[in-house]
């Protein structure tokens, strides 16, 4: 009897070896590629073209506090840090979180840092390094363990949309984007050969958390008890809920109701605000919909629940309102290894607060959700963990 699917990360992050964009690139471009470099004061940085330089330690936190400063790729032996090693070293680390898949979101600095390269056919290059090496070097190792997420460039449609075909290629089940397709923050009818094109290829599309204009940094201007232009996205990251301004637009732009079968998948988004959200938006229709003249097939909370489909990571919250949740919509995720996540003690806080619902509801949120987004068979063998 084989090993079969139990707990399934709908979020974790794939934190790349240092040699990915150098790699791939063409030679010609090969000086223009993000390096990791060693900072005096410990652990390294990422040099990208375009952008100050980026200490990413709070993103390859693995089980350590926060380190803004000092964050490290490597071991004091100089192997892999948790969470930025092979494939294989991460099927081990999925199995020290009692975990049998996760579905893969691409660095930071791959999925927007990259956009400070100007240069768009040098920007594209970095953008195929990334999805060549996801597909070839590491999901190819595991795809029935190893979900990974493409990037497709922001440059405008038609690079969206050829990137689009080299990913189902390649291999890869889904997308990560982070503008509209059309290059810009706002929704456009052109966007419609991006959406067409994903459903042909049968590309799931998973835009982590949001996108377009709802993605302004959370920096602040505001003055007081301390000078980081950061004080203040403490409290607002609390109530900026991502998904709302792309749900939106793509509501008033008419996405969802051209396209029947389209489905969006937004990671770490926590799911305690949905209701409330849900119950505005119908609320603000039906109170303002004749005065805009904008009138709907359905009711905006219909078209969420038919269209949406959420995670939560750190929201205890959402297990005290079991009766107002729509759990057919909602996964689970550990954000390894990232800061906020529960690696390696996803079981406890599995044990902790899926307890408070039934085994039902916990099955759905663990396994069968994320199963029937991403196309897994729960009946099927999943390939086993090479030893070290």
């Amino acid at each position: 009897m084989g090993r079969k699917y139990k707990v399934i990360s709908a979020d974790g992050h794939v934190e790349t070896p240092p040699d990915v964009f150098v790699k791939y690139v063409p030679e010609r471009w090969k000086d223009r590629a993000p390096r990791l470099i060693h900072l005096p004061e410990g652990g390294e940085g990422w040099l990208i073209e375009g952008q100050p330089l980026l200490r990413n330690g709070q993103n390859i936190a693995g089980r350590d506090k926060v380190k803004f400063s000092g964050g490290t790729y490597f071991n004091d032996d100089g192997s892999p840090a948790e969470g930025a090693g092979p494939a294989e070293q991460r099927l081990r680390e999925q199995d020290l979180d009692g975990i049998d898949a996760e579905v893969l979101f691409p660095p930071v600095f791959a999925s927007r840092f990259l956009e400070g390269i100007k240069d768009p056919d040098v920007y594209r290059s970095m953008i195929r390094a990334y999805n060549t090496f996801l597909a070839h070097d590491y999901c190819s190792v595991a795809p029935d363990r190893l979900i990974g997420n493409a990037v497709t460039p922001i440059t405008n449609i038609d690079h969206a949309v050829e990137e689009l075909e080299f990913v189902a290629e390649a291999g890869l089940p889904s997308v990560a984007f982070y503008n509209f397709p059309n290059g810009s923050p706002y929704a456009d009818p052109v966007d419609d050969r991006f959406w067409e094109k994903s459903l042909e290829l049968g590309l799931k599309l998973a835009p982590h958390f949001g996108f377009g204009a709802g993605q302004a940094p959370l920096q602040s201007a505001a003055k007081g008890t301390s000078d980081s232009p950061w004080a203040s996205a403490l409290v607002q990251r609390a109530g900026s809920h991502s998904p709302v301004y792309c749900m939106a637009q793509l509501i008033a732009a008419g996405v969802l109701e051209r396209f029947p079968e389209i489905k969006f998948y937004f990671a770490e988004t926590n799911a305690s605000w949905l209701p409330g959200t849900l119950y505005f938006m119908d609320d603000n229709y039906d109170l303002f919909g004749d005065w805009f003249k904008v009138k709907y097939e359905r009711k905006p909370s219909e078209q969420v629940l038919d269209h949406f489909h959420f995670s939560v990571i750190r929201d205890p919250v959402v297990f005290d309102m079991v009766d107002i949740i729509p759990w057919d919509n909602i996964m689970w995720g550990t954000d390894f290894p990232h800061s906020v996540g529960s690696f390696p003690d996803s079981q406890e806080f599995i044990e902790e607060n899926f307890t408070k619902v039934d085994e039902t509801i916990s099955r759905k949120v663990l396994l069968e959700n994320p199963a029937k987004y991403f196309d897994l068979d729960l009946d099927a063998d999943i390939t086993e963990t090479p030893a070290a």
